[in-house]
């Protein structure tokens, strides 16, 4: 089991409801997104259940979590790549995040289209299955991939959630 005892998380309101960051503070690291929850209970069981440290505040979780909030009001955002560790996924999955990383923000794309972007043309269900553990939604646009028939498929937050964002992105 990891030890989490150096690790804080950040719980903050966004148009779509409670939303939280887990990080490291020395040095500052960001570990997790957790996606918004409709009341802070919900978001705070999860915290729970995971073990994610005490409650926290950085002046860069602090700028994150701006940036989460103003991507719930319309606004383009940009992942600060040297915060974010990525030091549990493969090489791979890193790939495809990355490529995920490149959707333009109002667009979407398939799991297929991810697949063949990163050389694996018949990997759509590996590029899911990554998406599935994105440790950064919203700051690595997960939501933006979309399955082939255009129906919006699954997504840590549920559907709705996926298509409401689609839906503000494209309102943007």
């Amino acid at each position: 089991m990891q030890d989490n005892s150096n690790f804080c998380h950040l719980i903050f309101e966004t148009d779509f409801g409670y939303a939280g960051l887990i990080f490291r503070e020395k040095p500052f690291i960001l570990s997790k997104v957790l996606l918004p929850r409709t009341s802070k209970k919900l978001l705070l069981e999860c915290l729970e259940k995971a073990e994610w440290g005490k409650a926290g505040s950085n002046e860069k979780a602090r700028r994150v979590s701006e940036s989460i909030i103003a991507y719930f009001k319309g606004n383009v955002i940009q992942p600060c790549w040297e915060w974010m560790d990525m030091s549990g996924l493969t090489a791979l999955e890193k790939t495809v995040l990355l490529a995920v990383a490149d959707i333009p923000h109002g667009e979407t794309r398939t799991y297929k289209n991810i697949a063949e972007t990163v050389s694996r043309p018949k990997a759509y269900r590996f590029v899911g299955a990554t998406l599935a553990k994105n440790p950064f939604p919203i700051l690595i646009p997960c939501h933006r991939v979309v399955k082939s028939d255009g129906s919006v498929g699954q997504f840590g937050g549920g559907t709705e959630q996926k298509r409401k964002m689609i839906e503000l992105e494209a309102r943007h």
